[in-house]
Formats: C-alpha cells, structure tokens, sequence
C-alpha cells in the first residue's frame, strides 16, 4: 500500500522507456516495479539502467565484426554480463529508496519546522482575535511542522524530479549553461503573482481597510517583508541565468549582469542562517566573492538549489576555482 502511494499519480512504467529490446526493457521494467516515487522521479533511476545496457549491447555487436573474438558469445549473453555488472533490480531499487527518504526526513525536517515556527510567530504577535493558550499554541507548532513538513518533502522528493540536463545546456569540454526548468519558472511566476497580490492587500490593510484591515501594523509589517522576500525570490529565479565558457562565468539575474573570470574569484561559502533567512532567494545560498581588473573586490549571493539545471556543476566549478586561487595565492606569498 505505501509502495503505491508513494509512485502516484504515475505508477505505471512509462512506456516511452521501452527500448525494443526484449532483455532491457523486461530488466527495466522489473527495476521500475520496485522504485518509489512517480514516472519522473523514477526516469533518472531508469535512464542511466537503459544507457548502460544499451551501451553494453551496442560493444557486443560491434565486437562481434572483430575477427579475433569468439563468435559463440552472442547478444544475450552479454546482455546478461552487462546486467549482472550494473546490479540487482533489488539492490538498486533498495539504494534509491533510501536516497530518497534521507531527502525526504531532512526536506520534511527543516520546511516542517519553518513553516511551523513562522505560524507560531504570527500567533505570537496576536494574530486574530481569540487569544491562544499555550496548549492551543504546542498544538498549533506541532501539528503545522507535521502538516507542512511532510507535504512539502513529500512533493519535492516522490512528485518532483531533479531537472536532468539537455543537449543544449552541454555546450562543449568546459561549456554548460546553468538555469531553472520550465515548471520551475511558472512556479515562480505563480508565487510571484500571487504573493504580489497579497503584497498589494497588505499594505492596503496599514490603513485600515480591506481584508487585512483589522490585523495589527506589527503583523502586516511582518507580513509585507516576508511578502517582500518571496516575491523577490521568485522574480531572481525567473530571471537567473548562468553561463560557463572555459574560464568565465557569465551571470544574469536580479543583482544585474556579472562577468567573471576564473582567475577572479577568491570564496564561495555560506552565509549566517540569519542573513539566510531575510535575504530574499531560495535555498542552498551561496556568497560568492570576486576581484575585478581594478582590484575592487564584488559580492554576489547565488541560490543554487535542486531545481537549477547544472546547479551542482557551477558549485563544483566555483570552489574547484576558489580553491586553485587560494593555492597560488600562498605559493605567490612562499616564494
């Protein structure tokens, strides 16, 4: 039952998987039955089985031109050597299942208590008319962390896919491009409208009006910069975008364009989960520090979260250049 529950609203195996091949596609399909999460989670799981056996499958018929290989091992034996290499269907699935629910206690974890913890603040501050008791108030945190927590972990681990780079975003040896998926972008235009509106409303409500008429100045304030945050945040992910072109890094979003060279960048880390939490981006920020031509040192806070395409290949390339900075700056000071 909780195998099912956890491969809705798409149980089924996607058909655009099959392969044509009688051996891959009853070894994928055998694999899928037994992964969690829906068709798109579950696809990244299933393209790399299919790419390996189709690999596999592809050297052993060209091997078999080879006048010096024996003609006796024929396709599907090696189909089932390159099946015993990639792995039981058991043993992988097992191995995504508990990826995916470590992401799923750690996601469930940190938005459980965040979203909990921001309600408790509002019902703190005198949110509504009838005053909370603490009992109200214990329930009230534990029940949003429970609510919040495990819907929004359940969403972006067992419903939402990690993006997997296209054709394009591969440019070359040291080329890629880094930005947000479609879906991404249309949920950041929907917070971004939504929370507008409401960014509208609450500063009708400072004076007194509307829906929000009757709240205290206190929360609306809390309220609008909150407000203030995610709207921001949403508008840098729909206008973020990133570029890598063998030694320069070319960026585009809310902060203006930047042109970075290689050479130029002296840290990425992380900042205070205090400025974390009023600087409006998403997750996973990142202060990346650079000096220009002129010596002038530059600062410009980057949310590399999950839904960045190529997200984890700028990270890896940023501190792989920090890091060569750092070194040549000591062996300069050395000599």
């Amino acid at each position: 039952m909780l195998h099912t529950l956890l491969r809705l609203p798409s149980p089924g195996f996607p058909e655009d998987m099959l392969t044509g091949d009688a051996g891959i596609d009853a070894y994928l399909t055998t694999i899928d039955s037994v992964l969690a999460g829906s068709a798109a989670v579950r696809r990244r799981t299933l393209l790399e089985a299919r790419d390996y056996l189709t690999e596999a499958l592809a050297r052993a018929r060209a091997d078999r031109t080879d006048e010096n290989v024996d003609e006796s091992i024929d396709e599907s034996a090696a189909l089932r050597i390159a099946i015993e290499e990639f792995g039981d269907a058991e043993q992988i699935a097992r191995e995504q299942r508990r990826t995916c629910a470590a992401s799923f206690r750690t996601l469930a974890w940190r938005t459980g208590l965040a979203f909990a913890t921001l309600m408790l603040i509002f019902s703190l501050l005198g949110l509504g008319e009838q005053a909370m008791t603490w009992p109200m108030l214990a329930f009230g945190f534990v029940f949003n962390a429970v609510f919040f927590g495990f819907f929004m972990a359940f969403s972006f681990v067992y419903l939402f896919p990690q993006p997997m780079p296209a054709a394009q975003d591969a440019q070359g040896p040291g080329r890629f491009a880094v930005h947000y998926t479609r879906m991404s972008i249309r949920m950041a235009w929907g917070l971004a409208i939504v929370f507008g509106a409401m960014q509208i409303l609450l500063v009708y409500g400072l004076t007194g009006r509307g829906l929000f008429g009757d709240w205290s100045s206190t929360v609306l304030i809390l309220m609008l910069l909150l407000n203030t945050k995610t709207v921001l945040a949403a508008i840098d992910a729909v206008l973020f975008r990133a570029r890598v072109e063998a030694d320069t890094l070319h960026l585009g979003g809310l902060g203006g364009r930047a042109k970075i060279g290689r050479g130029q960048i002296v840290s990425v880390v992380v900042p205070g989960r205090l400025f974390q939490l009023i600087w409006p981006s998403y997750a996973n920020l990142r202060r990346l520090c650079w000096r220009d031509d002129a010596g002038r040192l530059h600062r410009r806070h980057l949310s590399l979260n999950r839904d960045l395409v190529h997200g984890d290949r700028l990270m890896a390339w940023l501190e792989d250049a920090a890091r060569e900075n750092v070194s040549s700056a000591n062996a300069a000071c050395a000599v």
